[in-house]
């Protein structure tokens, strides 16, 4: 399933949820190492998220097949509401760092996904309809270094 802008849960919307991808190396240098990145930024729309936040749900961003060291950090998007700092949002970046052997850095696929989970609740039915999106990264030439003696 792709949509474009936002995902209807309970009584939350998911705003902004596609990842963005790419060699963040400028320029790639052939023989040495280039780092790809993916990042993917969500929001909770809901104001009313503090009273009945509806279906939880967990996300995760990963690299498809693009060997290298990986690394991985989040960072929360928070609004204090009487007091009480509340989790509105989350900003996901994967990175991996490989090395630029050959005249192209080939496309590689990012993926994004949104697990939605049941909540106990009387007078509603959350559906388990996990959706996910994949970014992938344009090829990218390297550049050859030279020496002048």
């Amino acid at each position: 399933m792709l949509c474009d802008a936002v995902i209807h849960c309970g009584n939350c919307n998911v705003s902004d949820p596609k990842p963005t991808c790419g060699v963040v190396t400028n320029p790639p240098i052939r023989g040495e190492s280039v780092t790809l990145s993916c990042t993917m930024t969500y929001r909770r729309l809901t104001d009313e998220i503090h009273q009945n936040p509806g279906a939880g749900f967990s996300t995760s961003i990963s690299w498809e097949t693009a060997a290298g060291t990986s690394s991985s950090k989040s960072t929360y998007l928070t609004v204090e509401i009487n007091n009480e700092r509340l989790n509105v949002g989350e900003t996901l970046t994967v990175d991996v760092v490989t090395l630029a052997s050959g005249t192209e850095i080939p496309s590689y696929n990012c993926t994004a996904e949104f697990s939605f989970t049941d909540k106990p609740s009387s007078t509603h039915v959350y559906a388990h309809n996990d959706v996910s999106w994949t970014c992938v990264s344009a090829p990218v030439n390297t550049w050859c270094t030279y020496s002048c003696h």
